[in-house]
C-alpha cells in the first residue's frame, strides 16, 4: 500500500510489486526482421526512496535491471528511466500500471541498433 509522505501528495511506495508483463519486441534488420511477443512474470523491488525519488530493481524470468523514477508532483504518476529505456507507471492504491519502451542495450551493434520493444506492466503491492 502507498501512503503520503507530504503535504504535495507525494507517496510511500510499497517495497515489492508483482504482476504481469506483455511485450512487443522487433529485430529490425534489413535481411530477415522478426516480431516476437511475451507475456511473463514480474517483479519491482523499492531499493530506496527519497520523497519523490526512487531507486528499485526490475526482474522478470529473462531480465534483470536497476532503474530510477520520479514520482510527479501530484503522486499519480512514476516516471522511469533505465538503461535503453523509459516508460512511466500510473499510481493508484496498491497497484503500479504502466507502460513504455526501450532498445536492447548490449551485444554486436548490429543487435543492439536494430532491436527495440515496447512493454506494459499490470503490478500489484505483495
Amino acid at each position: 500500500m502507498s501512503a503520503l509522505v507530504n503535504a504535495q501528495g507525494i507517496p510511500t511506495l510499497a517495497k515489492v510489486y508483482s504482476g504481469n508483463t506483455t511485450e512487443t519486441s522487433i529485430n529490425a534488420s534489413k535481411k530477415n526482421p522478426k516480431t516476437q511477443t511475451q507475456n511473463v512474470t514480474a517483479t519491482l523491488t523499492i531499493i530506496k526512496q527519497d520523497g519523490p525519488h526512487v531507486e528499485f530493481t526490475y526482474e522478470n524470468p529473462n531480465y534483470k535491471a536497476y532503474e530510477i523514477g520520479t514520482i510527479s508532483p501530484d503522486g499519480k504518476k512514476l516516471q522511469i528511466a533505465y538503461k535503453g529505456g523509459s516508460g512511466v507507471y500510473e499510481i493508484s492504491g496498491n497497484k503500479l500500471v504502466g507502460c513504455g519502451s526501450g532498445r536492447v542495450n548490449e551485444g554486436p551493434f548490429g543487435q543492439w541498433i536494430n532491436t527495440y520493444y515496447a512493454w506494459c506492466d499490470d503490478l500489484s503491492a505483495k
